[in-house]
């Protein structure tokens, strides 16, 4: 395992070298032989391919920044390359090439600086920081980063770039993802090719002004690329695009000092996993906003705002399996259009359970799912299902629990009522 930090530089220009013979200084300033103060550049990274320093016959790659307008212009075969005492660094072979001006990912000499800089590869940890807040823009397709298992891919709080684009993501595979950033970071599990199982273990999203795209490169009946479990204390999450399902096994949002406004989460339409073994997510939340749009085997809630459903995006199976309200407020809102969507098992131990606006209240929706999943309400805490619709009933067989809450309901609803008390 190596660490290997983004040390990228602006404008950072990659010539080949031979002759090798004074070993150069990080973050000194070199120049053409006899063009002191003219033809000048910075040293950022090198490395050596063949000799060695000590046999004046090292040779490799150099890759410097801050280059003058002529040391770029001028630079040729056999110039001498020196620094600010005249002492001879190494002879240049060939012409100088700007390499730096896209942060590719792929390029060595955007990785630590000094000798023999490399590529992050399996079992790596790779470091983002204030050591170079340019942004990472290319060399991160499916087949350039994608199913290289980093051991650990950490964006720590120094780092205010970005990584990927909408259009190019970052392709991974990394074992922990930890992301502490103000930039906005678009990454997507994958293998290195397409049609391949993948699955990233761990994410933790921990800075409430960074913003990050997580999504899956292959999600499908055939293949799954997912994210095992995600946390988030800090920042704006979008999980899955409106075009690219994306499988999450386990979200846990769980704000920085529980405060409210450091998270905000929205989840995507079908954030399942439908290979085999198939699930729905897992969501736990102990304050924030959370917009999602994707079937869930368990929501829990504590505190804060969760807006089931999205107005205008039609889906199909919008249903929980078990919903517990502890606190906050729960807005059920599902445009759902195969039929009712459902909440199989609902416990309302606190907070507000809404549904009562105009939003999709045409669909009509289902509380419980017979015998034995029934809706409990418990003192503190509200249920309002009156949506002027009349839509939203209750499945046979199952039962409303009214243990000390509220429950609104639309006028002329039929409520067959019956006492169990000791």
């Amino acid at each position: 395992m190596a660490v290997k930090r983004w040390t990228a530089r602006a404008l950072l220009y990659e010539f080949n070298y031979d002759a090798g013979t004074n070993t150069p200084v990080v973050g000194e300033t070199l120049n053409v032989d006899g063009e002191e103060g003219d033809e000048t550049c910075v040293i950022h990274s090198w490395t050596v391919a063949g000799g060695s320093w000590a046999g004046n016959n090292a040779s490799g790659k150099m890759w410097v920044y801050s280059a003058s307008a002529t040391f770029i212009a001028n630079l040729e075969n056999n110039n001498v390359i020196e620094n600010a005492s005249a002492d001879k660094i190494c002879d240049v072979t060939g012409g100088v090439t700007l390499k730096g001006a896209d942060g590719d990912w792929q390029l060595a000499g955007n990785w630590n600086d000094g000798e023999d800089p490399a590529v992050p590869a399996a079992s790596d940890e790779v470091i983002f920081d204030a050591a170079s807040v340019l942004p990472v823009l290319d060399g991160i397709a499916v087949g350039e980063t994608g199913g290289v298992d980093f051991d650990l891919l950490h964006i720590k709080a120094g780092y205010s770039g970005d990584i990927g684009t909408a259009s190019e993501r970052l392709h991974t595979s990394a074992n922990k993802i930890i992301t502490e950033g103000t930039g906005t970071y678009y990454i997507e599990v994958s293998e290195d090719a397409t049609g391949k199982d993948q699955a990233i273990p761990l994410v933790i999203i921990n800075n409430r002004d960074g913003t990050v795209y997580l999504t899956s490169n292959q999600n499908d009946g055939s293949w799954c690329c997912e994210f095992t479990e995600v946390i988030v204390s800090g920042g704006t999450v979008y999980i899955g695009d409106t075009n690219i399902d994306t499988a999450v096994q386990c979200l846990r949002i769980v704000p920085t000092n529980n405060k409210a406004s450091n998270v905000t989460v929205i989840m995507y339409e079908d954030c399942v996993r439908t290979k085999a073994v198939a699930y729905n997510p897992e969501i736990y939340m102990t304050n924030g906003t959370c917009t999602c749009d994707s079937a869930c085997t368990l929501i829990e809630m504590f505190n804060g705002t969760f807006n089931y459903g999205i107005d205008g995006t039609e889906e199909t199976g919008l249903n929980i399996a078990t919903l517990r309200l502890f606190g906050g407020t729960f807005n059920w809102y599902p445009d759902d259009t195969d039929g009712d969507a459902e909440i199989a098992d609902l416990w309302l131990f606190g907070g507000e359970f809404v549904s009562n606006a105009d939003t999709n209240n045409d669909r009509a929706k289902l509380l419980g799912s017979g015998a034995g999943d029934d809706i409990y309400v418990f003192e503190g805490a509200l249920l309002d299902i009156a949506n002027n619709m009349g839509n939203i009933t209750i499945a046979a067989s199952s039962q409303l629990w009214n243990l000390g809450g509220v429950i609104t309901t639309d006028s002329g609803a039929q409520i067959a009522v019956t006492y169990n008390q000791p």
